[in-house]
C-alpha cells in the first residue's frame, strides 16, 4: 500500500509540477495536432516521385502513430491534477478518449487509400474516379482542418460539404463500374467506393461526436 501511495506521489509531482503545462491541454494540442497530420495525409502523396512519396507516408504515419500514444499518457496524467477546472478537464479527456477509437480507424482506412492515391500497380483508378477522389480527400481534409480549429478556439472553422462531394464521387465511381459486374475491374471499384464509404461516415461521425 506505502508503495502504491509512493508512486502516485512521484506521478502527481510529475504531472503536476514538471510540465509547463496542464496534461489537458497538451493532450488536446497533441489531438488536434493528429487531426491537422491526418489531413495532410489525406493529400498524400504530393510528389509524383514514389520513393520521396512513401519516405513522407511513412514520416506522417510515424508521427501520427506517436501522437496516439502520447494523448493515452496525457489522459492518464489528468486525474492526477486538481485544478478549479478539474470537472472540465475530465470531461475533455472523455470526450477525447471516447473519439480516438474512431479516428484511429479513420487513420487506418486512410492509410488503405492511400495506394489508389499513389496509384501502386493493383491500384489505379481511371482518370475521372482519381480526379473526383482528389477532389474528396480535399474535402476530407478540410473537415479534420475544421474540427481541429473549432477545438483550439482560434479563429473561424472552414465550412465542409462532405457528404455532398462523396455523392458526387459515388456517381463518377458507380457510372465507371456499370459494366460486366463481374470484372475484376468493377469488383475492384466496388471495394474502392465502400472503403471511401466508410471513411466518410467516419469523418462525419467524428465531427459530430467531437
Amino acid at each position: 500500500m506505502t508503495g502504491i501511495f509512493l508512486g502516485l506521489l512521484v506521478m502527481w509531482l510529475s504531472f503536476d509540477h514538471v510540465w509547463a503545462e496542464p496534461a489537458v491541454i497538451v493532450m488536446k494540442k497533441t489531438f488536434t495536432s493528429t487531426l491537422r497530420l491526418l489531413a495532410e495525409f489525406a493529400k498524400e502523396p504530393l510528389s509524383r516521385d514514389l520513393r520521396e512519396a512513401v519516405t513522407r507516408s511513412y514520416s506522417l504515419r510515424e508521427m501520427i502513430d506517436k501522437n496516439f500514444d502520447s494523448v493515452r499518457t496525457f489522459a492518464d496524467a489528468i486525474p492526477l491534477e486538481f485544478a478549479a477546472s478539474r470537472e472540465q478537464d475530465l470531461a475533455w479527456r472523455n470526450r477525447i478518449l471516447q473519439a480516438q477509437p474512431q479516428l484511429r480507424l479513420l487513420f487506418l482506412t486512410r492509410i488503405a487509400l492511400w495506394k489508389y492515391r499513389a496509384r501502386l500497380p493493383g491500384f489505379e483508378l481511371p482518370p475521372p474516379v482519381y480526379e473526383a477522389l482528389q477532389e474528396f480527400d480535399d474535402e476530407s481534409a478540410k473537415v479534420l482542418h475544421s474540427l481541429a480549429t473549432r477545438m483550439e478556439g482560434t479563429g473561424k472553422a472552414q465550412q465542409a460539404d462532405l457528404q455532398g462531394t462523396f455523392e458526387r464521387f459515388e456517381q463518377v465511381v458507380r457510372s465507371h463500374s456499370s459494366g460486366d459486374s463481374g470484372s475484376a475491374a468493377t469488383l475492384q471499384l466496388q471495394a474502392f467506393l465502400q472503403l471511401t464509404n466508410r471513411l466518410k461516415d467516419l469523418a462525419i461521425s467524428l465531427n459530430e461526436q467531437v
